[in-house]
C-alpha cells in the first residue's frame, strides 16, 4: 500500500523520523541509532497504528509489516503486545547474537578487567580458543576477529584484538556477527565484534560503582598448593568508577561521560608465574660431578655452571619441587623437579568514556566520542620463571576519538559519514636488559624474554563514508572506509643474543643448538594504506522475500615491501623480492530471507503467519596481514646486521657472545639468515556459507537450527625455503654413534649450502570448517531472559599459527614437521571444539510479602543472572622436541606411532589431562641418555598433527543482584559476582615433547573460583 506515513520515535531522546511507503508499499529507515522506538502507521481513511518498544540494534533490520484496517469511524489502535521478536531476521542471513545495556552489565562477564568482548562467546559457533583475542568464530583462527566501536576500527595492527577495553557500564549495543554477513563488513574473516557506546538522553541518568575482589574470597589454587602457599596470597583489587548522562538542551543535545579506576595490589601468587623444570638442589649439586663432554674444557663447563649459579637463590625462594623424569648427562644421573614462583603483577588500569550528541536539524545528527584505555602492569609478562629477576612491565596508553554526521535530507536517502583517529603508545621495560636469552628447550629458560624489551607508537586515521539510496524494492547501499595507519617500531628481536640448547646434557657440554643476534638497532617507521569499497542492494521482492546481494573490494599497501630483497645481489642469494600489495580482493557476497505467510492449512500451522524464516547465505571475504609480519622481517639485511651460527660454530662458544656495532656491514654475506614473505604474497581468504531455519513461538521464544561451512586458503604459515637436508646414510651414522654432531653441520646441508636460513611467512596454509548448530532464545517475557546454543562442528588445517605464540605452539607446532611435504600436516587445527554448548540467562524473581512492608522489601528486587558452557578439549601433538630431522628446526617433528602399544590415561579423570608410556613402546625415535637423539629421522615420524585431543572445559558464572529502592529515580544495587563457581579445574594440554623430564605431566594452570562484591548507585 503506497503513501502510509510511518513515524518512529526514539523514547530515551524524543527524536523522530518519518518516511512514506513508495508506490510498492516499502519503506525503510537507515542510520537509526540504535534503542527502544515507538512506530505508528498512519494513512487517510486508515485505521493508525502504534507499536510501543521496537528494539532495534546495531547493523540490524527489524522488518514490521503492518495490515491497515479501513477506518469507518476515526480509530487509533495502540498495539504493546505484539512486538516482534528481535532475534527473528525476516531481512538478513547473518548469524549473529546482540545484547543491549541491561544485558551486558547484568551478566557476569571477567573478574579481573570485566572485559565485554567476553559476551561474544553466548553467540553460535564462536568458541573459546588460544591465542590473541582468545575467540574462534565459524572455525577461524583467533587473530582473524574484527573489532569495531561506534562503527570504526578497535583493532591492534600488531598482534591483533581489540586496542580499547570496554567496560559494561560503557555499552549501549553488543552484537557479534559470526558469518554471513554484508559486503558492509570485512577486513577480517572472523567474527565481527561490533560495540556501541551509551550516549545521553532527556532525562539525566548516572551511576557510582565499586567492584570489590580480595583473597578472602577464594579458594586457595592448585598452583598455589603446589608451591607450598595453604592459603591464597594476600591480594584486594577494586574498580571504582563513576558515570554521567543526560541533556544539555532537551530533544537536541546530550552528553554522556564515563570514567573507571581498576586498582590491584597483592603478594606473590604462582598463578602469574611460568613453570620450569630445573635440577632439584641435590641434581643441582650433582652437576658437578658430571665428566666432561666431548672436547670440552674445564674453562667451558666452569662457564656453564657459573650461568647456573642464580638457582642457589631460587631454591631458597620455592618449596620442594614436584618430581620429574631424571635427566642423564654423561652417565650421571640429575635428579629434575618442576617448579612455579610465586610473582606478584600489581597493575593500576584507568578507562574513560566522553561522548556527545547534537540533533542539529531534523535532518542533520553530529556525535563525538572519545575513549581512553591506560594501563600499568609490572612484571606482567617476559620471562616469568624465576619470579620477576628477568620479567617485563608492560606500560601502554591508548586513545580513540570519533566523529559522526547522519544527514537524512529526504526519506529516500541517506548519508552516514566518519572520522576516526586512534593511537596507542606502549613500552615493554625488561627486568634483565642486558644478560642473553639462554633456552634450554622443554626445560627452562634463563635471562629475559628474546622478543624483549620492545615499544610502540601505532595510530589509524580512518575516513568512512556510506550512502543509501531507496529506490521501489531496492535499498542501495554504497560506502567507502579509508585509513591510514602508522607504526613507528621499537622492537628487537634477540638484541641481547639468544641461545639455544636442545635440552640440559646439550647445556652442560656447551654444545649450542643456535646463537642468534642482533648486532644494529632495528627501529623503524612504517606507513600503510587500507582501502575498503563496497556496493550493497537489499531487494524487497515480496513481503515474504529479501535478498541480498553484494560486492567488497579491499587493498591494503606494504609497507617496505615487508623489507624483501634491497638490491639484485641480495635477490641472487635466494631473498623474496620486496612483497607486492595483493591487489584482486573482490569479495561478493549473497543472501535470502524468506519467511511464508500462509492463509490457511497445514502450512499456516507450521510455518505460523510469517513466524518462520528460512534464510542462507555465501560470500568471500580476506584477512590482512598483521604487523608482527612486519617486525620480524624488519631484522633483515641491510637494515640490521644479524648474526645467526649453529653446530659445530656453537660448540664451547658460551657465553661469547659477538660484538655490537654501531653501522651495518657493507659486504654482503650470503650465509646469514633472512626472514621473508614471498613477492606474490596473498590475503587470506574465505569463501562461507550457511542456512537455517527460524521459528518463533508464541510472542518471545525463538528457535533456530542450522548449517555453515568454510574452506580457506592463503592462510599464514612458516616455511624453511633452505632447510637442512638429512639423507639417511647421515641419520645412520648418528644413530650408530648416538651423536647428533657426527651428522655434517646444519650449514653444509643445507639446501643451498651457500646461503644461510631463508624462513618465509606465506600464505599458502589452509582450513577447512563445517558446522550444525540449534539456537533458542526466550527474550524479555516478563523477567525472564534465556538463552541457550549448541555447535556440532569439525576444523581441520595443516597450520594454525605462523609465530611461536604460547599458548598454541606448546600444544600445535607451527612449523611444520617436513617443509617438503605440507598434506602430512592435515589434521584437525587446534581451533577444533568438536562439541560446544553455552547457555545464558536473566531472571527478576517476583516479588512477595503482600501488605507487609518489610517482607515485601525484602523479598523484592532480586536478579539471578548467569552462564554456562562446556566444549572440547584442545588437540595436541606429541613432538621429540629436538630437531630430529635435521632441517634447523626443533620444533615440529613427530616420532612413530606404535597402535599397539599402551597409554595410561589421567587415573583421575580418565582422559589425557596427564598420562604416561609404561612400557616406553608408543612413541618411537632413537634416543641418547633417554632423551630424543637430532638428527636422527630423516623424514620425520609417522605420528600425525594433532593427533590427541586435551581434557575439556567446563564452567559456570553465576551473578546475584538485589535493588534497593531509596526513592522514586535512586536505588542502590548490591551484587555478587561468581565466575566458576563450582571451583572446577580447567587444566589445559599436558607437556607432550618427549625430551622434556615433565613428559606426560599437567604444568599448566587449571583456574579456580573467583568472585567480584559490587555496590552500585544509580540515578
Amino acid at each position: 500500500m503506497r503513501a502510509v506515513r510511518i513515524t518512529i520515535t526514539n523514547k530515551a531522546t524524543n527524536q523522530e523520523r518519518e518516511a512514506v511507503t513508495n508506490d510498492v508499499g516499502v519503506y525503510r529507515f537507515v542510520g537509526v541509532q540504535p534503542g527502544d522506538y515507538d512506530i505508528v502507521f498512519s494513512a487517510p481513511n486508515f485505521e493508525s497504528a502504534t507499536l510501543g518498544n521496537v528494539a532495534v540494534g546495531p547493523a540490524k533490520e527489524v522488518v514490521l509489516n503492518r495490515t491497515m484496517a479501513i477506518a469507518y469511524t476515526q480509530a487509533s489502535i495502540e498495539v504493546r503486545d505484539e512486538i516482534p521478536v528481535s532475534g527473528l531476521a525476516k531481512a538478513t542471513p547473518t548469524i549473529e547474537q546482540a545484547f543491549g545495556a541491561n544485558v551486558a552489565q547484568a551478566l557476569p562477564l571477567t573478574s579481573a578487567t570485566r572485559d565485554v568482548t567476553r559476551l561474544a562467546l553466548r553467540a553460535p559457533m564462536v568458541a573459546r580458543a588460544p591465542g590473541s583475542s582468545e575467540l574462534s568464530a565459524n572455525g577461524q583462527r583467533a587473530r582473524q576477529n574484527n573489532f569495531l566501536l561506534d562503527g570504526t576500527d578497535n583493532n591492534d595492527l600488531t598482534v591483533t584484538g581489540p586496542t580499547i577495553r570496554i567496560i559494561p557500564e560503557a555499552v549501549s549495543e553488543f552484537q557479534v556477527q559470526a558469518t554471513a554477513y554484508s559486503a558492509e563488513f570485512g577486513r577480517n574473516t572472523g567474527a565481527q565484534v561490533s560495540i556501541l557506546t551509551r550516549a545521553g538522553t532527556n532525562v539525566f541518568h548516572g551511576q557510582a560503582w565499586d567492584y570489590f575482589r580480595a583473597n578472602w574470597m577464594e579458594p586457595v589454587n592448585l598452583l598455589n598448593k603446589r608451591a607450598g602457599l595453604r592459603e591464597t596470597p594476600r591480594f584486594v583489587q577494586n574498580q571504582v568508577g563513576a558515570s554521567l548522562g543526560g541533556p544539555l538542551r532537551k530533544g537536541r543535545t546530550f552528553f554522556f561521560g564515563l570514567g573507571e579506576a581498576n586498582r590491584r595490589r597483592e603478594s606473590p601468587d604462582a598463578r602469574n608465574a611460568q613453570s620450569a623444570t630445573i635440577p632439584t638442589p641435590a641434581g643441582y649439586a650433582a652437576l658437578s660431578t658430571v665428566p666432561l663432554g666431548p672436547n670440552q674444557t674445564n674453562e667451558s663447563r666452569g662457564s656453564v655452571l657459573k650461568a647456573l649459579s642464580f638457582l642457589q637463590d631460587v631454591y631458597r625462594e620455592t618449596r620442594p619441587l614436584e618430581p620429574a623424569a631424571p635427566q642423564l648427562i654423561n652417565g650421571v644421573s640429575i635428579e629434575m623437579g618442576t617448579t612455579r614462583i610465586p610473582l606478584a603483577n600489581r597493575q593500576d588500569l584507568a578507562s574513560g568514556l566522553v561522548r556527545f550528541d547534537h540533533r542539529l536539524s531534523d535532518s542533520d545528527l553530529f556525535s563525538y566520542r572519545f575513549l581512553l584505555d591506560k594501563r600499568s602492569q609490572p612484571d606482567s609478562t617476559g620471562n616469568r620463571q624465576f619470579g620477576n629477576r628477568f620479567a617485563v612491565s608492560a606500560e601502554s596508553f591508548s586513545q580513540n576519538h570519533s566523529f559522526g554526521f547522519t544527514y537524512v535530507p529526504a526519506t529516500k536517502w541517506v548519508n552516514e559519514f566518519r572520522f576516526a583517529y586512534s593511537r596507542t603508545d606502549a613500552d615493554f621495560l625488561d627486568n634483565d636488559p642486558t644478560d642473553p636469552t639462554v633456552q634450554i628447550a622443554n626445560a627452562f629458560t634463563f635471562g629475559g624474554a628474546s622478543n624483549f624489551p620492545q615499544g610502540k607508537n601505532s595510530s589509524t586515521y580512518q575516513w568512512q563514508d556510506v550512502f543509501t539510496y531507496l529506490l521501489g524494492r531496492h535499498s542501495f547501499k554504497i560506502g567507502v572506509d579509508l585509513r591510514q595507519n602508522r607504526l613507528f617500531n621499537r622492537t628487537t628481536f634477540d638484541a641481547k643474543g639468544t641461545w639455544l640448547f636442545q635440552n640440559l646434557s646439550d647445556f652442560l657440554n656447551n654444545r649450542a643448538f643456535s646463537l642468534r643476534q642482533s648486532l644494529t638497532d632495528p627501529t623503524f617507521d612504517a606507513g600503510q594504506t587500507n582501502q575498503f569499497y563496497f556496493i550493497q542492494d537489499d531487494v524487497k521482492v515480496s513481503r515474504e522475500l529479501t535478498l541480498s546481494l553484494g560486492l567488497r573490494y579491499e587493498f591494503s599497501g606494504a609497507p617496505f615491501g615487508f623489507f624483501g630483497a634491497a638490491s639484485s645481489e641480495i635477490a641472487a642469494a635466494g631473498v623474496p623480492l620486496p612483497a607486492r600489495s595483493d591487489r584482486n580482493n573482490f569479495a561478493p557476497r549473497f543472501g535470502f530471507a524468506y519467511s511464508p505467510d500462509p492463509k490457511a492449512g497445514w502450512q499456516r500451522r507450521v510455518f505460523g503467519p510469517q513466524q518462520t524464516v528460512f534464510r542462507g547465505g555465501f560470500g568471500m571475504g580476506y584477512d590482512v596481514i598483521f604487523y608482527n609480519v612486519l617486525t620480524l622481517t624488519a631484522m633483515n639485511y641491510p637494515r640490521v646486521q644479524m648474526s645467526a651460527i649453529f653446530q659445530p660454530q656453537t660448540i664451547g662458544l658460551f657465553p661469547t657472545l659477538a660484538p655490537k656495532l654501531t653501522t651495518v656491514s657493507t659486504a654482503f654475506d650470503p650465509t646469514i639468515a633472512f626472514v621473508n614473505t614471498p613477492a606474490d604474497i596473498q590475503n587470506p581468504t574465505i569463501h562461507f556459507w550457511s542456512f537455517s531455519i527460524q521459528r518463533q513461538i508464541r510472542r518471545n521464544l525463538l528457535l533456530e537450527i542450522g548449517y555453515s561451512g568454510n574452506r580457506s586458503y592463503h592462510l599464514l604459515r612458516l616455511d624453511e625455503r633452505n632447510p637442512g637436508i638429512l639423507t639417511a646414510d647421515q641419520a645412520k651414522q648418528v644413530r650408530d654413534s648416538g651423536s647428533a654432531s657426527a651428522a655434517p653441520s646444519l650449514q653444509q646441508r643445507r639446501l643451498n649450502p651457500s646461503w644461510g636460513s631463508r624462513a618465509s611467512i606465506e600464505s599458502t596454509a589452509l582450513s577447512r570448517y563445517n558446522a550444525a548448530f540449534a539456537r533458542f532464545e526466550q527474550r524479555f517475557s516478563p523477567g525472564l531472559l534465556i538463552g541457550a546454543n549448541y555447535t556440532w562442528s569439525a576444523n581441520f588445517s595443516d597450520n594454525d599459527e605462523p609465530l611461536a605464540i604460547g599458548d598454541i605452539v606448546l600444544s600445535s607446532p607451527h612449523a611444520p614437521q617436513n617443509f617438503f611435504n605440507y598434506r602430512n600436516e592435515w589434521s584437525r587445527s587446534v581451533f577444533d571444539r568438536p562439541q560446544r554448548l553455552s547457555i545464558h540467562y536473566l531472571f527478576d524473581f517476583p516479588g512477595f510479602g503482600g501488605k507487609n512492608s518489610l517482607i515485601r522489601y525484602v523479598a523484592s528486587g532480586w536478579q539471578i543472572g548467569g552462564f554456562s558452557e562446556w566444549q572440547s578439549g584442545q588437540p595436541f601433538t606429541v613432538r621429540t622436541g629436538v630437531d630430529s630431522g635435521g632441517s634447523g628446526f626443533a620444533i615440529g617433528w613427530r616420532p612413530d606411532y606404535n597402535s599397539t602399544g599402551r597409554i595410561s590415561r589421567d587415573p583421575d579423570l580418565g582422559n589425557l589431562r596427564t598420562f604416561a608410556i609404561p612400557d616406553g613402546d608408543v612413541f618411537l625415535t632413537p634416543l641418547t641418555g633417554k632423551l630424543p637423539l637430532a638428527n636422527s629421522m630423516p623424514q620425520g615420524g609417522n605420528l600425525g598433527r594433532n593427533t590427541f585431543r586435551g581434557p575439556g572445559f567446563a564452567n559456570w558464572d553465576l551473578s546475584v543482584l538485589k535493588r534497593i529502592p531509596i526513592s522514586e529515580q535512586l536505588s542502590i544495587q548490591l551484587r555478587a559476582d561468581l565466575f566458576n563457581t563450582w571451583n572446577h579445574r580447567n587444566f589445559g594440554n599436558p607437556v607432550a615433547t618427549m625430551n622434556s623430564s615433565a613428559f606426560g605431566t599437567n604444568t599448566t594452570d587449571p583456574g579456580g573460583r573467583t568472585m567480584l562484591l559490587a555496590l552500585k548507585l544509580s540515578f
